[in-house]
Formats: structure tokens, C-alpha cells, sequence
């Protein structure tokens, strides 16, 4: 059996804006710091529009590491 979490579409207003696509109005806050080396490196990085809408960006995980995403791969036995 493999468990899948339905999400809705993000839908534009319910998303941080950039109607001038310069970065005007936009803030960004670095959160939780640490991980598996020791740096200064943010986990989490939040956005935040000109009319407060926000989402939080962390890295990409794998067995609780971080990783770089090599692209994605089609199984077809997956397809339910």
C-alpha cells in the first residue's frame, strides 16, 4: 500500500506576488540554523509579500539529509 497526500493547487492569491517581477515589496527571513555540518547555513528561508502572504522554503531531504535534486524519474509499476 503507499500512502499519497493530495494537495491543492496554489493558486496566485493564495501565493507571495511580484506584479513588478523586481522584488519590490518582498521580504525575505532566514530561519532555523544548524543541520548536519556545522555552519551558519538557514534551513528554512521564509518569503513574505507586500500584503503579508508567505511560504517557507527548506532544502530538499532524503533519510534526513540534504540533498541536490538530480531531476525526477518515471516508475511506471507506481502509477496507481
Amino acid at each position: 500500500m503507499k500512502l499519497m497526500h493530495k494537495f491543492a493547487e496554489m493558486t496566485p492569491d493564495k501565493r507571495p506576488q511580484d506584479p513588478h517581477m523586481d522584488g519590490t515589496g518582498l521580504r525575505f527571513e532566514t530561519m532555523e540554523r544548524g543541520g548536519e555540518y556545522p555552519d551558519a547555513m538557514p534551513q528554512a528561508i521564509k518569503l513574505i509579500d507586500a500584503q503579508g502572504r508567505s511560504c517557507i522554503y527548506v532544502p530538499i531531504t532524503q533519510d534526513d539529509k540534504v540533498v541536490d535534486s538530480q531531476g525526477y524519474s518515471f516508475d511506471p509499476e507506481d502509477v496507481i
